[in-house]
């Protein structure tokens, strides 16, 4: 049952990051701001530290994405799924703390991000240039994406640890 619980939030914040949160996102401004909210993702790298089944909830929330969101299947599947392996190898080589937590976070949404461009590029599904991803796209998104880790961090970690611990009978 906590299994499910922890499914549902991953759920609600997919939800959350397509609907309510495109409202409060810049559009036509003056300044080319892109910022792409990838909270499930965040929520999944944060599993990926403290809990467990992380790399199975990134590929099938990338899935979900791939389906709902974009045209070709399976590039953020593929991308979030071995973006939460190498970042979950790197954080066994560290100690983990709020500021490591949140830099691995920023590595992770920084690789993400590039790594779906870099396959979106290749396949012809953009035509926006390497400067502008990261003058434009990538600040704005790697900025929203932690303060949103520095927020659910606290919270969804003791809820991780709730999660992953053993039933007593």
């Amino acid at each position: 049952m906590k299994r499910f619980g922890l499914f549902l939030i991953l759920f609600l914040l997919f939800v959350l990051e397509g609907t309510i949160f495109a409202r409060f996102l810049p559009v036509g401004n003056a300044y080319q701001v892109q910022i792409v909210p990838a909270f499930v993702f965040v929520a999944i790298l944060l599993m990926a530290f403290f809990g467990d089944y992380a790399i199975r909830y990134a590929v099938l929330f990338g899935f979900l994405i791939d389906l709902v969101y974009t045209s070709t299947l399976g590039v953020y599947a593929f991308c979030m799924g071995l973006t939460v392996y190498l970042i979950h190898a790197l954080s066994k080589w560290l100690s983990m703390n709020v500021a490591t937590t949140l830099l691995l976070v920023a590595a992770g949404v920084c690789l993400l991000q590039t790594g779906v461009y870099v396959i979106y590029l290749m396949i012809g599904q953009t035509d926006q240039t390497l400067l502008s991803f990261f003058k434009f796209r990538l600040p704005g998104t790697v900025a929203v994406n932690v303060a949103f880790a520095l927020i659910i961090y606290y919270p969804f970690r003791r809820f991780l640890l709730y999660v992953n611990r053993p039933e007593e009978h």
